[in-house]
C-alpha cells in the first residue's frame, strides 16, 4: 500500500532496504555495538560513565545484602547512600573503590563502615579523611615577624 505523492515530492529510495550489502552493514553494525556493550565494564572504575557505576554500585550492594544478611530497608539506605556519596563526587577517583576489571565487580568501597544500633538495624557512612586543610582539628602557625614594629595581640572587650 502507498501513500499518494503530490506533483511536488519525489520517491525516495533506500538503499539499505532489501540488498546484501545492507544486511551485512546491519550485522557488522550490531556486533559492533554488542562488543562495546560487553566491554563497558571493563574500564577503570574512573573511566565509567555515571550510569554503569550506578549499575555496579547496585550489583555490589545485592552482594552485601547476602554477604551480611541485610534487610529491604538496610539495603535500600545503603544503595542511597552511595547514590549520594557518587553526586557528591566521594566515589570517582580510583582509589576510593576497589574495582576489579577482570571480574567487572566493585571489590572494596574505602571509607565506608557499617554500625550496629541499639534497635539492631544497620547504618551505614562514610567515614571521611583528614584533610590537611583548615579544620578544628588542625592547627595552622603564622610565621612570626622578625621586625620591630610587629604589634601584640589585642582583644576588644566590649
Amino acid at each position: 500500500m502507498s501513500i499518494p505523492l503530490k506533483k511536488t515530492q519525489k520517491k525516495l529510495h533506500d538503499p539499505i532496504q532489501n540488498t546484501s550489502i545492507g544486511t551485512n552493514q546491519s550485522n557488522k553494525l550490531t556486533a559492533f555495538l554488542d562488543d562495546t556493550i560487553s566491554n563497558a565494564y571493563k574500564r577503570p572504575w574512573h573511566r565509567l560513565e555515571r550510569g554503569l557505576r550506578l549499575n555496579r554500585l547496585r550489583q555490589f550492594v545485592d552482594k552485601e545484602k547476602i554477604r551480611m544478611q541485610l534487610s529491604q530497608v538496610e539495603a535500600a539506605e545503603l544503595i542511597l547512600l552511595l547514590q549520594k556519596a557518587l553526586d557528591k563526587k566521594l566515589l570517582n577517583s580510583k582509589t576510593a573503590i576497589i574495582y576489579d576489571m577482570e571480574t567487572e565487580t566493585i571489590l572494596e568501597i574505602k571509607g565506608l563502615v557499617s554500625h550496629r544500633n541499639a534497635d539492631g538495624f544497620l547504618k551505614f557512612q562514610f567515614i571521611e579523611k583528614k584533610t590537611g586543610g583548615n579544620t578544628p582539628g588542625n592547627v595552622t602557625m603564622k610565621k612570626r615577624s622578625n621586625s620591630i614594629h610587629a604589634q601584640p595581640n589585642t582583644v576588644d572587650e566590649s
